[in-house]
């Protein structure tokens, strides 16, 4: 079944543009992905976090998926501008 993840990435004080800088980059192979269907970012507008809403064949994909940015370091690499852990949501499709 179509899932849709939620990411809520809370930002340390004045660190939104760099992270979407950083993310920008990444978002390509993240679309590139088997399994993504389609991912959208929004920055809420204090700079307090980043929002990412993806579209994934299954939840198995995004798993998948998530499991090799552990692997290649993106996780890591993102840490410094966070201010928590990421909220992470799964939702099951009904209808499009």
């Amino acid at each position: 079944m179509t899932t849709m993840v939620t990411l809520e990435f809370p930002m340390k004080d004045g660190m939104q543009s760099g992270f979407l800088e950083l993310l920008g980059g990444a978002l390509a192979d993240t679309r590139a992905f088997d399994g993504c269907i389609k991912v959208e970012t929004f920055s809420e507008t204090d700079g307090s976090s980043v929002l990412l809403v993806e579209h994934w064949k299954s939840r198995k994909h995004q798993e998948a998926y998530f499991q090799w940015r552990i692997e290649t370091g993106l996780v890591a690499l993102i840490e410094p501008y966070m201010a928590g852990a990421p909220i992470t949501k799964y939702y099951e499709i009904r209808a499009e």
